[in-house]
């Protein structure tokens, strides 16, 4: 995993248990550079934002709000 990854992991980690109180169960939200940078109500809402911040990159990570979430998620591209 690069740093830049582990930075928007850690941040992530750091707030997952309050990202649902905050923005809604069902939102879009995006770390980079290990800070919260966006939300957005819709996946294409949020890849629009990203894409006008110059941030629609694949080092963004971008996940949907949930009461919960598992320990590990793999994703196969």
């Amino acid at each position: 995993m690069h740093s830049q990854d582990k930075k928007n992991q850690a941040a992530f980690d750091s707030c997952k248990d309050q990202l649902h109180k905050k923005f809604g169960i069902g939102t879009y939200v995006a770390f980079d550079d290990g800070e919260l940078i966006a939300n957005a109500q819709s996946f294409d809402e949020l890849t629009a934002m990203l894409a006008e911040q110059g941030r629609d990159r694949p080092d963004v990570f971008v996940v949907q709000v949930a009461e919960s979430f598992p320990e590990r998620v793999f994703i196969l591209l």
